[in-house]
């Protein structure tokens, strides 16, 4: 009877254990069910939620959720070869867009003019045979006067000197500057390397020196500027200029230094002449329909990413003025600065092409006369130096 009652005793102490080890796990299950929705529910009170509200705008933090929705596709039409410093500038700019909107928005370049001429850029950019077009101011049209004329009015000694100019003018005129670009999105406008006089033999160090010689021109007005020093401006396409060299039927041209390099041409000349003609105008611009197609927070991000853009854009033109005047002098170039009475003297010469210039302009409806005389002075901060 002991012993039956001390087996007894014992089967319930050890139901007794396994009854507490069970409702110890189940504790355990419970506080962790627990404390997991305490996680889950806690961003819903107010003193402790950092979400935006609803109701208001959308938050401008660049941790933002990226946006969501079809996957877009643009073009970027630019006349940069996708293996020169400008391309890489662009194909990095459009990799950023990818990446800050999770791979929605993807930007192919199509570089070398695949897809439009240069000078042909706008009007394509509007007809939408591309999106995004990227190249340099070639020829005028109705409402344009100020955008292709700001070749000339900034006269850089140097890419620096010449984001210099352009940016104080833009900021005095702004109005003005923008309303020439009031058919596309602006991504960016800028001024890239300075033009200067190459030649093949002849040392130019005075206006006398530049007697005669056939100096080939990227436009009419640098061709006007070349006469009233004493030169024959010859205009040809890029392909016939580079023969003309082989066959010694131009004796130099206005170009910059960038061509040089571009072109593999270095060898060709002996001489470049520090003489600012004007900063090649890079712009970057977009189908203004396309624009208005993209959501309002894709929008976001391609503002939010321009000034980056803008910047490296211009620190990769400053570096490759640094890289090929570099490769110039490697092929034997010798760059001669002008002594300051014979720039003063230059300059006197080529005033009247900058006072038609001012003078059309005001025909137009526009203050060319203020603007140009802005500019001159500005410019002529780099040439006192």
């Amino acid at each position: 009877m002991r012993r039956g009652t001390s087996y007894l005793l014992l089967s319930v102490l050890l139901l007794l254990v396994l009854a507490v080890t069970v409702g110890a796990c189940g504790s355990d299950d419970s506080a962790t069910t627990t404390s997991a929705a305490a996680t889950t529910t806690a961003p819903t009170s107010p003193a402790t939620t950092s979400a935006p509200d609803t109701t208001e705008p959308a938050s401008t933090d660049t941790t933002a959720a990226p946006p969501t929705g079809e996957a877009i596709e643009l073009s970027i039409a630019s006349q940069h070869a996708p293996t020169a410093p400008a391309g890489w500038a662009v194909e990095a700019w459009a990799e950023r867009i990818k990446e800050a909107t999770n791979g929605l928005v993807t930007m192919r370049h199509y570089g070398n003019s695949q897809l439009i001429a240069p000078p042909d850029t706008p009007d394509g950019i509007r007809a939408g045979t591309a999106d995004i077009g990227n190249t340099f101011i070639f020829k005028g049209e109705p409402g344009f006067e100020v955008g292709v004329n700001l070749t000339q009015l900034v006269r850089g000694m140097s890419t620096a000197d010449g984001v210099r100019i352009f940016d104080a003018l833009w900021a005095e005129y702004a109005d003005i500057m923008e309303s020439q670009w009031k058919d596309f999105k602006v991504l960016w406008v800028l001024p890239s390397v300075p033009t200067a006089i190459f030649t093949v033999k002849q040392e130019v160090r005075t206006m006398e020196d530049m007697k005669g010689l056939q100096i080939r021109v990227p436009n009419a007005i640098n061709g006007e500027i070349q006469k009233l020093l004493g030169a024959a401006p010859v205009s040809l396409a890029v392909t016939d200029w580079l023969a003309s060299l082989d066959k010694g039927t131009t004796d130099g041209a206005a170009t910059t230094v960038g061509s040089m390099f571009d072109f593999q041409i270095g060898e060709k000349f002996k001489y470049c002449t520090m003489f600012p003609l004007g900063n090649s105008i890079n712009f970057m611009i977009m189908n203004k329909d396309k624009w208005n197609s993209l959501s309002p927070d894709v929008q976001k991000i391609i503002d939010d990413s321009l000034p980056e853009a803008r910047q490296e854009m211009i620190d990769t033109w400053a570096q490759v003025e640094v890289d090929t005047r570099t490769y110039c002098e490697e092929k034997g170039i010798q760059f001669i600065d002008l002594a300051p009475d014979e720039m003063a003297r230059w300059n006197e010469a080529i005033r009247p092409v900058f006072d038609k210039m001012a003078a059309e302009m005001d025909e137009a409806g526009y203050p060319g006369t203020e603007i140009v005389d802005m500019a001159w002075e500005l410019s002529s901060e780099s040439w006192m130096e």
